[in-house]
């Protein structure tokens, strides 16, 4: 018989599960803490939908409260009804879709990863300092395998791979895009950059090892926002960093870390131009001046599109009416899509939470707790999704939802944290 603990005060205290003449317990903090780490470590394997990771995210979202090993506070339960109020607009609004059924699917998506981040924001609520590091640590892990799948592929280490692994010259890993790739391991180089700067040397040693994979595969993602969405994330840790520590050794030790880190960086990159076909392809990505950006049909042609028709329907148009009757492609602008699919009030709210989100984040750095760490960490790796949110689509980004979630379970746990008097970060 195997017991499974359950602090969950409705439930009853074990949980048996019949195995035979044995009897085992099992706390549900672990099983909890098993299915989370698999679900993240999963996270970077989206060959097509439902991913691996949406299977193992329904348990999550249906197990965790089971098990009472959440804890909801106010900021999860203020954009979990943000989200509701805009997919229920979304929904509506697929009334006037061209094509019903996959704008009502998209819609279900959406609603479906927002209670993800909802559940995963109560989880870190209720034990934050762990359970951070768990999530973050098992995020890492996964982006390490699409990066690997990504080398592999690229430099054709297993010929048979490359078509699986790359598009179009470019890295894509276990991601369906290489613009998704390398969204998707900015979050992940933040944290490895922050513990760099903050664990003992020879652990420092090892998430800067883990660091140059992910950043060798950033780079062959060849992927313009990607690129600016890391850079723009990684200043801002630094900079979080550098206005909230209180010693000079942790000082001089960003310092070094940034130096040492450009150098790295600039090597590598010196190095990967070295090849023909990546110093071709690095040379047109880096262009400012895309064909595809240009004219009535190209990036920013559909953008401003987009914006006379947000002005034009106050309701909305509904999902994928833009890219199916007036542009040949969605807006890439996110806030742009979501007044398109749910209206000015949906649209409204859906600003409200993401923005929001952001500005609690870097509110909450203020308090010295115990949390401002991963507070920073959480908030300089959302900032960088929301920024490139302006040239693409993330509304569908697993990883953007994942450290939406921690921002709101860490503050709801911040908020009861007590303040103290510290010399440096935790």
């Amino acid at each position: 018989m195997i017991d499974v603990t359950s602090p969950f005060p409705i439930a009853s205290e074990r949980i048996r599960f019949p195995t035979g003449p044995a009897r085992r317990t099992v706390r549900a903090t672990t099983l909890a803490a098993i299915a989370v780490a698999v679900a993240m470590g999963t996270s970077s394997i989206v060959f097509s939908e439902p991913a691996i990771a949406d299977v193992l995210m329904a348990a999550v979202i249906v197990g965790l409260p089971l098990l009472g090993v959440v804890r909801f506070g106010n900021v999860a339960i203020l954009n979990l009804t943000l989200w509701l109020v805009f997919v229920a607009l979304g929904l509506a609004a697929c009334s006037v879709s061209t094509n019903f059924d996959t704008a009502v699917t998209h819609q279900v998506v959406t609603l479906f990863l927002a209670g993800g981040a909802f559940v995963l924001a109560g989880y870190i609520a209720a034990d934050p300092e762990p359970r951070f590091r768990l999530v973050m640590s098992w995020y890492v892990l996964g982006c390490l395998l699409a990066a690997s799948a990504a080398l592999v592929g690229y430099f054709q280490i297993i010929p048979s791979t490359t078509e699986l692994f790359t598009n179009y010259g470019r890295a894509r890993g276990t991601f369906k895009d290489p613009n998704v790739l390398g969204a998707a391991l900015a979050p992940a180089i933040v944290f490895l950059a922050w513990a760099t700067l903050r664990l003992p040397l020879r652990q420092a040693m090892l998430a800067a090892a883990v660091a140059l994979p992910l950043i060798l595969a950033l780079l062959l993602s060849f992927s313009r926002g990607a690129w600016a969405s890391a850079a723009f994330s990684l200043l801002l840790l630094g900079w979080l960093l550098l206005v909230t520590t209180r010693r000079g050794a942790d000082i001089r030790r960003l310092v070094a870390v940034a130096v040492l880190g450009a150098v790295t960086l600039t090597a590598t990159i010196g190095a990967a131009l070295e090849m023909d076909a990546v110093g071709s392809l690095f040379e047109e990505r880096a262009s400012l001046d895309q064909s595809y950006d240009e004219g009535p049909d190209g990036r920013f042609g559909g953008q401003a599109k987009a914006v006379g028709l947000i002005l034009e329907h106050p309701f909305g148009i509904g999902t994928h009416t833009f890219r199916d009757t007036y542009h040949p492609e969605e807006a890439h602008n996110v806030y742009l899509s979501q007044f398109l699919n749910a209206g000015w009030i949906g649209g409204t709210l859906y600003v409200i939470s993401v923005f929001g989100t952001l500005l609690a984040g870097l509110y909450a750095i203020r308090r010295r707790t115990a949390l401002q760490g991963p507070i920073i960490v959480a908030t300089a790796g959302f900032a960088g999704l929301v920024f490139e949110g302006f040239v693409i689509d993330t509304d569908h980004w697993r990883h953007f939802f994942i450290l939406m979630a921690l921002i709101w379970g860490l503050i709801d746990a911040d908020i009861h944290a007590p303040v103290r008097e510290k010399r440096s970060h935790d």
